[in-house]
């Protein structure tokens, strides 16, 4: 089962994101900092990371930065938040995100990506 590191600085959004992501077979794990975002994935070693954009330390840009600069440059993240302007979604995308949904979010289309992205890994 693939495990996923929810991060969200709002408890209902990383409720709902959990819930949806367990009844779909993935296996999860939330934090609502950019903080403790990297310190988990060192911990919990995840299959991919769902990231907000706004939060309340480090923002989801400087969060996929410092991903793609260490250990954990290859680990899927898309990014999921309320910014829908394209040049929002131009700096997560430069800043390494693999894909950028904005909420609300289409559950089948997240789905569809995260199965994409972890296949892809896994034939790396």
């Amino acid at each position: 089962m693939p495990k996923l590191l929810v991060v969200d600085d709002e408890p209902l959004t990383v409720e709902m994101l959990e819930t949806f992501l367990k009844l779909n077979g993935y296996e999860t794990v939330a934090v609502l900092n950019g903080a403790d975002a990297l310190l988990m994935v060192q911990v919990e070693m995840p299959d991919a990371v769902l990231l907000d954009l706004q939060l309340p330390d480090l923002n989801g840009i400087e969060v996929c930065r410092k991903l793609r600069a260490g250990a954990y440059a290859q680990l899927p993240v898309i990014m999921i938040t309320a910014h829908g302007s394209p040049e929002m979604r131009r700096r997560a995308l430069e800043a390494g995100a693999n894909a950028y949904f904005t909420k609300p979010i289409r559950f089948p289309d997240l789905i569809a990506e995260l199965n994409r992205l972890l296949a892809a890994r896994q034939a790396e």
